[in-house]
């Protein structure tokens, strides 16, 4: 009997210890990662917002805006999943189009909501920004 509670007790601790890892780290989760263009790729940027919008197609400035977009460099990834066309309950709403030079659109969503500031990529994920990058996208359609 207590050869068996020498193996039972470890293995015991060992399978509480990997549960709570498991729910504790999410690592089964799904993690999803902001898709940008290349820059090269584009013929133009459009954004969209309440108070107007505008067109950039100066290579200088869609690359300033991507790099923006892109985490300032640092990419984006988040476990917010998107799950819909256009985000729901959004404030301040600015629509983001990459046209692409070949033919197509991309379009990705830039706002507020509940005091925070996002990127959701229709049907892949949400994510957050700083209120300083939500601002540097919102100077082209203030």
């Amino acid at each position: 009997m207590k050869r068996n509670l020498i193996f039972i007790i470890p293995a015991v601790i060992l399978l509480s210890a990997g549960i709570t890892t498991l729910l504790f780290f999410d690592i089964g989760g799904r993690s999803y990662e902001l898709h940008l263009p290349a820059r090269e790729k584009l013929e133009k940027i459009s954004v969209e917002g309440e108070n107007g919008q505008a067109e950039i197609t100066d290579g200088e400035e869609m690359e300033e805006l991507i790099y923006v977009l892109g985490g300032s460099g640092n990419g984006r990834k988040t476990k917010g999943e998107s799950i819909s066309d256009a985000p729901r309950g959004a404030e301040e709403l600015m629509k983001v189009d990459f046209h692409f030079a070949e033919k197509g659109t991309s379009t990705l969503f830039v706002f507020k909501k509940g005091g925070g500031y996002y990127i959701e990529q229709p049907y892949n994920g949400i994510y957050k920004i700083s209120g300083d990058e939500y601002n540097a996208v919102g100077k082209y359609v203030r």
